[in-house]
């Protein structure tokens, strides 16, 4: 049963990401129009994530945030959220460190939810 959610789980972490990468021309096009995201992201490299891979201590930092309040979780590669907290904007760039130390080493997932957006990254705990 865990091998078919585990499957699961991947085979929509996988549509998700592809979901998330657009084509050149579509990079362009919204450039050329200023179309953001509710959440206020500019770009995907508005959102960094560091050390990556990490000891189990990481920095996330959002960057030309517009949003007000961000959620913020920590999923592991099954599926179960370990870390889950609400961040408030008080600067154009918000940075919060993350400690995983207690957890096992692995593949993690932050997921960003602000009103009908969310972004997903990967981290690697060495």
């Amino acid at each position: 049963m865990k091998k078919i959610i585990l499957a699961v789980f991947m085979s929509v972490s996988v549509l998700m990401a592809q979901a998330q990468i657009k084509a050149p021309a579509q990079v362009q096009a919204a450039q050329e129009t200023n179309q953001q995201n509710p959440l206020g992201l500019a770009q995907e490299e508005d959102v960094a994530i560091y050390p990556n891979p990490s000891n189990g201590v990481f920095t996330i930092s959002i960057s030309n945030l517009k949003a007000q309040k961000l959620e913020l979780s920590i999923i592991n590669v099954i599926g179960n959220e370990i870390h889950r907290e609400t961040l408030t904007r008080s600067e154009p760039t918000l940075t919060r460190t993350i400690n995983l130390d207690r957890y096992a080493k692995g593949l993690y997932y932050v997921k960003l939810e602000a009103d009908n957006y969310s972004a997903v990254r990967r981290v690697v705990v060495k």
